[in-house]
């Protein structure tokens, strides 16, 4: 299986749009039962839409019944206060109000729900969701069932792994020390206004929320998660993932990971389309059978 190489099945794309719905949920299809409902795609910091419906593409061929909805993070979300961060997210909120994934209704179908971060950036936008989901006291129908996947992430923002990452598709020397020294910079003003003002760093944030079971309305300690991640990773590395995903096991979260070994941060579906998507796929079924 390989459908990460294939054509365009998605009709037209959108390019910097924060928020996109692709597709629409067939749940009387044939097989539908065994697929998710809904599939959420949280975009790496920087990934512009078209490279993130790609994914969306792939997921169409190995789960055509579920409505998608790709949620993109700009290069600047790292920085924005959390009332920014949320707003961006709203339009995915109301998007899962429409499919009724956030009522309290009895369903004799309910969601099945399948999230997949990319990244910090991803991560920082799965926890936004979740804050403003749980600002506004809402609930799934019982029996939701929901899987996470988290692909390439998480790790602590430390300066040196946010160098690496924002000046990653920066070329020169000259232009990239220049960068660098900005970021610094910037990273040392952040810190002190953090300090000061006694706010916790995002990512350290998002870390720690996301071993809560009660994250989101339909998560718990039964959610299970798959960690997608490679040794030759210089931005989000390895150990980092590892002792996530120890913490997790510890918490009780099921845990299943997949180290790719040799492919670079959020390049695995590129690398190795076959045993990315595959572990996709055995991954969504063992979390049905949970």
């Amino acid at each position: 299986m390989n459908p990460s190489t294939t054509d365009s099945v998605l009709g037209p794309r959108v390019d910097n749009v924060d928020v996109k719905a692709v597709g629409t949920a067939t749940p009387n299809a044939p097989g539908s039962k065994k697929q998710p409902t809904i599939i959420i795609i949280f975009g790496w910091l920087g990934a512009k839409m078209v490279t993130l419906c790609k994914y969306a593409e792939a997921y169409q061929k190995l789960f055509p019944s579920s409505a998608q909805i790709i949620v993109a993070a700009d290069t600047l979300r790292y920085w924005k206060p959390p009332i920014a961060r949320e707003k961006a997210v709203l339009p995915a909120l109301k998007k899962l109000q429409e499919l009724n994934v956030l009522s309290d209704d009895r369903s004799d179908d309910p969601p099945r729900i399948l999230l997949h971060a990319m990244s910090n950036g991803g991560l920082m936008s799965l926890v936004d969701l979740a804050r403003a989901i749980r600002k506004r006291d809402l609930k799934s129908p019982p029996g939701t069932k929901c899987a996470v996947i988290l692909d390439s992430t998480p790790a602590p923002a430390t300066l040196p792994l946010a160098v690496r990452a924002f000046t990653a598709g920066t070329r020169g020397l000259v232009k990239k020390g220049l960068l660098s020294l900005v970021l610094a910079v910037v990273y040392f003003l952040t810190w002190v206004f953090r300090t000061i003002a006694r706010r916790p760093e995002a990512i350290a944030q998002a870390m720690a929320a996301l071993n809560d079971p009660d994250i989101l309305p339909f998560t718990s300690l039964r959610t299970p998660r798959m960690y997608l991640y490679s040794t030759a990773d210089n931005i989000v590395p390895a150990q980092a993932v590892e002792e996530h995903a120890a913490r997790a096991r510890m918490v009780g979260f099921p845990v299943k990971m997949i180290n790719f070994r040799k492919s670079s941060h959020v390049s695995h579906a590129r690398d190795y389309p076959e045993k990315y998507w595959e572990g996709v796929r055995e991954f969504w079924l063992e979390a049905l059978a949970q």
